[in-house]
Order: structure tokens, then sequence, then C-alpha cells
């Protein structure tokens, strides 16, 4: 992990709605190499090695839930027997709502869900105490998405569809199978990521890392923390900040519950991390810090893949009038 590498997950996770997910690097390439101030080609070799040694191991690129009148939350569990955990990683996916974990070392692992309804949200839950190895799901927090500001045509659609069905593919092969020119396809792909409609989001395994390690720091303030100065004497103190979110803006988090910052740096070492967290509880108003180091990010696209089908079933049915 050298200074470009940094640069470049800091711009995949800048203005992020999850971890790591905004701008999708195949078409937003040039973009990156320009904030970077390097060379777009240098950015493509630097990712086609990220894909080489596994640190990459793909990406899923979905709609907004938002499209869909649904809603996403945050929640975790905790594995009590660790022998379990592969396998448990695996059946998250059958659980209705759960499309998105990240693994921790140790036993927690981290929970995005998709709902329409809080009751729909909490049968979820409760179907995932019921999973082998399960020793405690907490209660769900709703995030507050941004809203898209781009309504997806039905070429947009289609255009999701191929992405979904060959998603490995170069953007030539699938700009083929949509349709559609390669430019074309990068245009309006595009468009809809900056237009919140659609998400870019790389399946990180940090195992892969070299030379470093990543740490999850998440810091809980007490009556006299303020958010806003709290994030900013973080980003002072931390230069290898990968991205920081005030959890207390983007969760709906009960009344009683205490501001939170969510923040991922790239440390050193494990024991670089441990001095950081020391260095952040001396910070007026933190009560409270937690470190997690994620392992790997795990999506389970089946619920975006039904939206994106019924979509491009609604757009391909004859407008019928009278």
């Amino acid at each position: 992990m050298d200074p470009l590498d940094l640069g470049i997950l800091r711009e995949l996770s800048r203005d992020q709605v999850l971890w790591f997910g905004r701008l999708d690097p195949r078409v937003s390439a040039a973009e990156i190499a320009r904030r970077l101030k390097v060379d777009r080609g240098t950015i493509a070799s630097r990712l086609r090695s990220w894909q080489a040694c596994g640190f990459l191991r793909g990406h899923e690129v979905v709609p907004s839930p938002l499209l869909s009148h649904a809603s996403f939350a945050g929640g975790s569990l905790r594995v009590d027997d660790l022998r379990l955990k592969t396998r448990l990683l695996e059946d998250l996916g059958l659980v209705p709502g759960i499309v998105g974990a990240v693994d921790h070392v140790g036993p927690w692992v981290a929970l995005l869900y998709v709902f329409e309804n809080r009751e729909a949200l909490e049968r979820s839950r409760q179907l995932l105490l019921r999973l082998p190895g399960v020793g405690e799901a907490t209660p769900c927090v709703p995030f507050r998405a941004p809203h898209p500001t781009v309504e997806p045509s039905a070429l947009d659609w289609r255009i999701l569809r191929a992405l979904r069905t060959e998603a490995k593919a170069p953007l030539a092969r699938t700009a083929r199978a949509a349709g559609v020119s390669t430019k074309t396809l990068a245009r309006r792909l595009n468009r809809l990521i900056r237009g919140r409609a659609v998400w870019y989001l790389p399946l990180l395994d940090f195992t892969r890392y070299r030379k470093a390690t990543v740490a999850r720091f998440l810091i809980a303030l007490d009556s006299r923390g303020d958010p806003g100065a709290t994030a900013e004497a973080l980003r002072r103190r931390i230069p290898n900040l990968a991205y920081l979110v005030d959890a207390s803006a983007a969760a709906e988090l009960p009344p009683e519950a205490p501001a939170m910052i969510d923040l991922g740096a790239h440390m050193g070492s494990v024991g670089e991390a441990e001095d950081l967290q020391a260095s952040v509880l001396s910070i007026p108003g933190v009560q409270e810090v937690e470190v997690l180091f994620p392992r790997r990010f795990h999506m389970y696209p089946a619920w975006f893949d039904e939206r994106i089908r019924a979509a491009v079933e609604r757009s391909s049915r004859p407008n019928r009038r009278g």
C-alpha cells in the first residue's frame, strides 16, 4: 500500500454511499487521474495490479434502493464459533433483505439491509438469529440514503441488466449485449452514478494488503462532543484517512444514542492502530473508540437483480391507451 493506492481508495470513497462506493474507475479513470495528478494509464495499471493480487475481487453495479421505494439499514451480527463463519457468510444471501456484509477480524460482521417497511426489516433480523453460529444480531439502524437526481430510462435499465449479467466482462462486450456503443454505455453509466441512481461498489479483500493494514474506528461522543468539530480534529490528526462518515447525520439513531463517527485509516501495523485509538480518546468530547479490522466486503445482489428485471419488463411492455 503506497500513496497512489491510498489516493485511489480515497477517490473511490469520496462522498460515498457506503464504505467505498462512488466512482466507477472503468468510466472515471480520467477524473481520478486528474485529482491525483497522475496519468490515466497509471490508474488503469494500478487497478489491474489490485485484481492480480486479489485485493480487488470484483465489483457490483446496482441501482439505488430508493428507485424501488425502499430504504437501507445497517446492523451487525456476532459469530459464536469462528469455524462456522465462512459458511455463515455464504448463507447470509439467503436471508431476505440482506444485500451486503463486511467481515471483520474476530466475531463481528457488519450488515447492510434493504427494506420496504420496518416490520420486514425486523423479520429479517429475527430470521438471521436462527442461522447456525449467530450469537447476536443487533437492532437495525436505517440510513438516510442520498436521493437520486436522475431517473433511469428504458435503455439505462437494459444497460444495468447487461452489466449485472456479465459483471466481469469488458465494457465493450457489455455494450454490445445492451445494443449500444461503448462510449454510450460509459456516458450513461457515469450519469447514473453521478446522479445517485446507481452505486458502484468494489469488492475489496483486505487480507491481500501487503505492508499495511486498514483499521475501522467507531467513535462515540459524549454530551459535550460536537461531530463537526471532532471530524475536523480527526482529519488533522490522521494523515492516512481513507474515509470519514458522521453516522449521526447518515443514520436514524434513537434520540438517546450518542453521536457516532465511523472512519477508516491505513495503518502500518496493528500497534499503530492501537496508538491512534489512544490518541483519538484524548480528543475532547470523545467517549469511546472501538477498533475493527475489515477482512472482506461481500455483496448479495439478488434483490437488486429482481428489481432490474422487473424494470426492464415494465419498460418493454407496449403502451396501451384507453
